[in-house]
C-alpha cells in the first residue's frame, strides 16, 4: 500500500473536497479521484460515497482512517526523530485559533514566529467554534477557557484571568456596581450561554443571575458593545487588555475576583514524539505570551467625581 496513497485519503477525508487537496498537493482532481480509487480496489471497499456535489466518508472509510491516521504519524515521528537535532526546523503547521484572541494576540506573535523560523509553512485558521483537529488536519489548536476532557495533549501558555467592565460613558449614566448583587439591575453583555457570572471574596463564593440588551457567541463583538456603552461585560482580561489601557473601558467590582479555571492553551494531538516544528512553535508561544503579559502596561484607574461624570486618573511615570 503506497505512502502517498495513505496522505491523499486522509486530506480527503479532512477537507472533503478533491480539487482542495489536488492544489494542496500539486496534483489534478482527476488525479486525487484515481489514487482514492486504486486504494478502494486494493481493499475492496468503498472509502468515500462520492456525487458531483458532495464526498462523504464511509462507515468503512472511517474505520481504516483510523489506522492510517496512526500510520502516518508514526512515519513522521520516526523522520522526525532523526531530524530532531535540525537547527532549522521546516513543513507545514496548521493553526485554529478564536477569533478575537488570533487578531489580538496570535497575528503579532505568529508574524515573529515566521520571521524566526523561515522554512516552517504557518497556516492559521480564525474561528470561534471548536475545530477536530485529527479531522480537520489542524496540528494545533489555541483556546482559551476551561477544557473539557479530551484525547489531546494540553500545553497551559498563560493564565486567563476575568474581569468585569464598562464603558466610563456607561458608569457615569448608570452608576458603579459596588457588589455582584448589583449587577441584577445593570445591563449585562452575555457571551454564549454564560448568564450567570460567579465571584469571589475572602473565600465566599458568589453567583449572580445576569441579563442584558445583548447576547453574543463571539466577544469582539461584545467587547464594542462594551466600549459603546450598552453594558457591563465579563471577558478575558487578555481580550479587552487595549481598551483597559486606552481607558475606553474601565474595571469593575475590583474587590471581587471573577471566579474561573481558564487558561490559555495549545492542545495538539497525543504522539510519542513532538515534531521539531511543533516543539519551537509551543515554546515560542509558552514565552511570548510570559513575557507580553509581564511587559503590558497597567491599565489606568477609575473614579468618579462628585458631579457623577466618569474620568480615567492616569498614573505619573
Amino acid at each position: 500500500m503506497d505512502i502517498q496513497d495513505m496522505r491523499i485519503f486522509a486530506r480527503v477525508a479532512a477537507v472533503q473536497n478533491l480539487t482542495a487537496v489536488g492544489t494542496e498537493l500539486g496534483l489534478t482532481p482527476g488525479t486525487i479521484s484515481k489514487r482514492i480509487q486504486a486504494l478502494e480496489d486494493e481493499l475492496s471497499a468503498r472509502l468515500f460515497d462520492r456525487t458531483t456535489r458532495s464526498i462523504r466518508i464511509t462507515e468503512e472509510g472511517s474505520a481504516f482512517l483510523a489506522h492510517v491516521l496512526r500510520i502516518l504519524s508514526e512515519i513522521e515521528a520516526a523522520r522526525a526523530s532523526v531530524d530532531d537535532k535540525v537547527s532549522k526546523p521546516k513543513g507545514r503547521l496548521k493553526i485554529a485559533a478564536p477569533a478575537c484572541l488570533g487578531q489580538r494576540y496570535l497575528a503579532p506573535a505568529l508574524c515573529e514566529f515566521v520571521r524566526m523560523y523561515p522554512e516552517i509553512d504557518v497556516h492559521v485558521d480564525l474561528r470561534d467554534r471548536q475545530v477536530n483537529l485529527q479531522e480537520e488536519g489542524y496540528d494545533v489548536a489555541i483556546r482559551t477557557g476551561a477544557l473539557s476532557d479530551s484525547s489531546l495533549i494540553a500545553k497551559r501558555l498563560a493564565p486567563d484571568r476575568h474581569v468585569v467592565v464598562a464603558s466610563p460613558d456607561y458608569v457615569a449614566r448608570r452608576g458603579l456596581p459596588r457588589r455582584p448583587a448589583d449587577l441584577a439591575q445593570q445591563d449585562c453583555l452575555v457571551l454564549g450561554e454564560q448568564g450567570q457570572w460567579a465571584f469571589s471574596k475572602d473565600g465566599v463564593n458568589i453567583a449572580v443571575r445576569v441579563k442584558g440588551p445583548l447576547r453574543s457567541n463571539n466577544g469582539e463583538m461584545l467587547c464594542h458593545a462594551a466600549v459603546d456603552g450598552l453594558g457591563l461585560l465579563r471577558a478575558s482580561e487578555l481580550e479587552v487588555a487595549r481598551e483597559l489601557r486606552a481607558g475606553t473601558l474601565v474595571q469593575v467590582l475590583e474587590d471581587f475576583e471573577v471566579t474561573t479555571n481558564a487558561a490559555v492553551w495549545a492542545l495538539y494531538p497525543s504522539a510519542k514524539h513532538v515534531l521539531p516544528r511543533m516543539r519551537v512553535l509551543l515554546d515560542f508561544l509558552a514565552n511570548w505570551f510570559r513575557d507580553s503579559r509581564a511587559q503590558a502596561p497597567a491599565a489606568a484607574p477609575f473614579a468618579i467625581l462628585a458631579n457623577g461624570r466618569a474620568k480615567v486618573q492616569m498614573r505619573a511615570g
